[in-house]
């Protein structure tokens, strides 16, 4: 029989990996655009921005199912790695909304160079996935810092 928290543990793992697994998607993606024309790159964009449409709203999730875990649990708010995943998961929020968008505004403007812009997407989805797996190491590992 299930338990309250092992739903809610189940739910945020879900979330989890929805959370993180469709930017490996996007990888590929930004590897098929590097070899793209402008007339084959709509598609491979709006690929893009599904999977991080995806990731954004996992995330949401992620977020509400660790708050309930984390009171279901009995954790304070100061516990050292909960406040250190929250401030990661700013940092997260803070460079999702400036990372991709930015970027992808700018196809098939004069701003628009497409080496550039693929490698940023590259960048930005790499830098966004390690800020993604510290947090996932800070909610297993639970390191006491202080």
């Amino acid at each position: 029989m299930f338990s309250i928290y092992t739903l809610l543990l189940y739910i945020h793992i879900l979330s989890a990996v929805l959370s993180i697994g469709p930017l490996f998607v996007v990888l590929t993606i930004v590897k098929k655009m590097r070899t793209a024309s402008n007339g084959e790159m709509p598609p491979y964009i709006e690929s893009f921005k599904g999977a991080i449409a995806i990731v954004k709203h996992s995330g949401h999730v992620l977020v509400g199912s660790g708050i309930l875990l984390m009171w279901h649990a009995g954790y304070h708010w100061s516990t050292s790695w909960i406040v250190l995943t929250f401030l990661v998961m700013l940092a997260s929020i803070v460079f999702l909304a400036r990372a991709f968008k930015p970027t992808l505004r700018t196809f098939n403007t004069p701003a628009y160079n497409h080496q550039r812009f693929v490698a940023l997407l590259q960048r930005k989805t790499w830098m966004y996935i390690l800020l993604l797996l510290i947090m996932l190491w800070l909610m297993v590992a639970k390191p006491i810092v202080w």
